[in-house]
């Protein structure tokens, strides 16, 4: 039986509660497969990026074809965007690539400015150095953490920080997920590059994504701010790998606090970007590289024709 937003089972003798799927509707939008990072544009726009494309896309909700693009340069294997004020923040793996390579592209913090009418422009230098300060603050060698080491998530805090979720690595102690808050981003993007400036770790939280004793962690897929708390997408640490995504919410203040979040069923997807519509309603962007289309895997370094990916809309 049915109550209110749990199904109820009489197992055995006993009451099974378990949370019922909250309302989420599908679509997709066309042009890339490889949907990886999204930040708001306005009330009915979206701005996403692609870990594998050369230019970040805008839509409109819910309407397939992009409406406007920015071409990227010189930043590859993008994940993660947040906005604060009229600039959006959008950060790389940070990762080595497949062949353990460490590229200069894949290890960038730019930012884009939303102009009046939602036009997106490049601004303001990059930073590079985001990784070493990192490892500074979870008292690792950069080079002894680069192979483990890979972004995944970012959102802004009320005071203007951002707040840095790590995939990888998803274990330091008791298999917890990491959440990094850098307090001058600000100052990591208008300083010239020829001055001394480093980003300052506010603090470093760890998180229990897990299903429960003895269940694997989960690694930060993305986070994004809803009102006075925030919505974090955990996935393993490999793509398609257990445990499966799921989303969690988590007050802000401390760590190991995390709690189940909207009962979504991500069959079929790999969910690697959110976004807030509202305070009630949100968006879950998959990345779906690999999928099948017309006969080859779609990848963005050459999107085939009908290339998309999915998205659900949720509420909470």
């Amino acid at each position: 039986m049915r109550n209110g937003n749990c199904l109820i089972f009489l197992v055995s003798g006993s009451l099974l509660v378990v949370p019922a799927p909250v309302k989420a509707e599908s679509r997709s939008y066309v042009g890339i497969c490889e949907a990886s990072a999204a930040a708001l544009i306005d009330a009915s726009h979206v701005a996403i990026a692609s870990d594998d494309y050369d230019a970040i896309l805008v839509y409109e909700r819910g309407k397939p074809q992009s409406v406007a693009r920015l071409e990227v340069s010189d930043a590859t294997d993008i994940e993660a965007a947040a906005r604060i004020g009229d600039m959006i923040f959008w950060l790389t793996s940070h990762s080595v690539n497949k062949n353990g390579e460490d590229k200069k592209k894949r290890k960038v913090l730019f930012t884009t400015k939303v102009g009046a009418n939602g036009e997106l422009s490049n601004a303001g230098p990059v930073y590079r150095n985001l990784r070493a300060d990192i490892a500074g603050a979870l008292g690792r060698r950069e080079g002894r953490l680069a192979p483990f080491f890979n972004i995944e998530g970012m959102t802004a805090t009320p005071e203007g920080h951002l707040l840095i979720g790590l995939r990888g690595p998803e274990t330091i102690i008791g298999d917890k997920a990491i959440l990094v808050e850098v307090e001058n981003p600000m100052q990591l993007v208008s300083i010239a590059a020829s001055e001394a400036v480093a980003a300052k770790i506010a603090r470093v939280v760890t998180l229990d994504l897990s299903d429960g004793p003895e269940a694997s962690g989960r690694g930060v897929r993305d986070i994004v701010r809803v009102d006075d708390r925030y919505l974090i997408v955990g996935g393993s640490e490999p793509d398609g790998d257990d445990p499966p995504p799921k989303l969690f919410w988590w007050d802000g203040k401390s760590g190991d606090d995390a709690t189940p979040g909207p009962h979504v069923d991500f069959s079929g997807m790999t969910p690697e970007a959110i976004i807030a519509w509202s305070n009630h309603d949100g968006e879950v962007f998959s990345d779906n590289g690999g999928a099948m289309i017309q006969g080859e895997e779609c990848a963005d370094k050459a999107p085939p024709v009908g290339a998309f990916f999915p998205s659900l809309d949720i509420q909470f």
